[in-house]
């Protein structure tokens, strides 16, 4: 259309369009051909490149989380530990972090994890670790990010988003530990750890 609406789309009535302003020649139909003419992007090709760019970027981000699953899915990541003599269940000294999971994950099973990718640790051990299935390990993963969030909402909030961490947990006791790896697009995946006596 000419004048106030020129290079925009409106969707009008077809008898409207097609007896007044057609032969006015005040507008033209959205066809990509005209779109061409008047050097225009038709909008919903945009919106629909647009999506599909995003469903693309998640779709690798998905695929990045689901192939590092199925390759942790039966494995556990070991992390041996002196413990102390009056307290057999006890590491001394020393503990385990994020950090410690964050190097034995490089060196053992060479995965590299990005900066924004994060760890979080259930510090309590789980029982019967072994006999889990996917979905109870993820339910046990999703109740402990409600745990980390309340954490970090009990915090100064200052408005500005928080740039994502490693947990601070440091867990000290022998045992079975699940920890949670927060990929990019949000994606979390399980990690079974174990802590054993050296």
């Amino acid at each position: 259309m000419r004048g106030v609406y020129a290079g925009e789309v409106h969707n009008v009535a077809a008898g409207y369009a097609r007896n007044y302003l057609i032969p006015k020649k005040m507008a033209v139909y959205a066809t990509p051909l005209n779109f061409e003419r008047c050097g225009l992007v038709d909008p919903l090709i945009a919106e629909r490149e647009g999506k599909k760019a995003v469903v693309e970027e998640m779709g690798e981000d998905l695929k990045a989380a689901d192939r590092l699953k199925k390759y942790l899915k039966n494995k556990f990541v070991r992390m041996i530990r002196n413990v102390d003599l009056n307290t057999p269940n006890l590491c001394h000294p020393g503990h385990v972090s994020a950090k410690h999971l964050r190097q034995k994950l490089s060196k053992q099973l060479k995965i590299d994890l990005e900066p924004h990718e994060t760890i979080h640790i259930r510090n309590e051990p789980v029982a019967g670790l072994d006999e889990m299935d996917e979905k109870e390990l993820m339910d046990l993963i999703m109740s402990m990010e409600n745990d980390v969030s309340a954490q970090k909402s009990g915090g100064e909030d200052s408005g500005v988003p928080a740039e994502p961490s490693d947990c601070d947990t440091k867990v000290k006791y022998l045992g079975d530990y699940v920890a949670k790896i927060t990929l990019a697009g949000g994606f979390v995946v399980p990690l079974k750890f174990r802590i054993e006596r050296r």
